[in-house]
């Protein structure tokens, strides 16, 4: 006999887990922790009870302290001193909408729950706004299910944004979260970002400044952007602290080309999540 779907909350209503036990490591199966029980690290839930067994529990709630509501990210922005607008909310939650419904099925990220999505995908990728002003259009190479270029196209909607992602079904997925959140901002490049890639003015596709965050180490990206970044265009690297190799190993190999122009530590607001924001800016052509 086929299990009933769960019904889908309609706008405004939280998501709680009851009827949504698919997906929870077995044995498990009681719903929301108290509110007097220790959180759960989402990673080490993940990696403890999930994804290392091959059984993938896609069930945000099991991940939240309590039912996620607009209201309760609006909460979770304040205790990461992180300020959004009334407008900036709902297009975060819409987003976060769309990420939840679509996970499950097209394995967009393994960083689930509201508290975790709002700390680690959502603040994380805007937070950099606070440390540089980017130039448009940027491009966000390897962009995945959005991060960090549509969390900073919500909150700069003055600043052209190209998602460059090349899986087809992240694909689908940033068109549809283009289209709900009406990001007039953004635009996708479906296709790999590469040195011969039809990006640039050439192509009657300008980049101002490049951003990337956990697609690979900062030398090979300097490599497949040099084509198409002018002189003054900028590389923003999003890493974590532990960065000193390949800064050193970039700084050597595009010494006259690109110029290590700022490299900073610093920590996610209301977390003890340590970050580093590598930029380099390209000083001429040629390579």
């Amino acid at each position: 006999m086929a299990r009933k779907k769960p019904s889908r909350p309609g706008p405004n209503q939280p998501f709680t887990s009851k009827g949504a036990a698919r997906g929870r490591p077995k044995g498990d199966r009681t719903g929301h922790r108290s509110a007097d029980a220790r959180p759960r690290s989402h990673v080490s839930a993940n990696r403890r009870d999930g994804f290392a067994g091959g059984d993938r529990p896609y069930d945000y709630a099991f991940y939240e302290s309590e039912p996620a509501t607009p209201e309760y990210m609006s909460r979770l922005f304040q205790s990461h001193s992180f300020r959004v607008d009334d407008r900036q909310l709902g297009l975060f939650w819409r987003y976060y909408e769309l990420l939840r419904e679509h996970n499950a099925s097209l394995d967009l990220t393994r960083i689930m729950g509201i508290e975790a999505t709002v700390l680690k995908h959502f603040v994380d990728s805007a937070v950099i706004l606070d440390y540089i002003e980017p130039n448009g259009p940027l491009l966000d190479i390897g962009s995945g299910p959005g991060f960090p270029g549509v969390p900073i196209a919500v909150m700069r909607p003055d600043l052209k944004v190209i998602l460059g992602e090349s899986r087809g079904k992240r694909v689908g997925f940033l068109g549809e979260v283009v289209q709900a959140l009406k990001l007039k901002n953004v635009t996708i490049f479906p296709k790999s970002v590469r040195e011969d890639s039809p990006l640039g003015r050439d192509y009657g596709q300008p980049v101002g400044d490049v951003i990337t965050r956990a697609l690979e180490t900062i030398p090979p990206t300097l490599e497949r952007v040099l084509p198409f970044v002018e002189p003054g265009g900028r590389v923003i690297f999003m890493k974590g602290p532990s960065a000193d190799d390949e800064v050193r190993e970039a700084e050597s190999r595009f010494a006259g080309i690109f110029n290590c122009t700022l490299d900073k530590q610093y920590v996610l607001p209301g977390s003890d999540q340590g970050r580093r924001l590598v930029v380099f800016q390209r000083e001429q052509y040629g390579g």
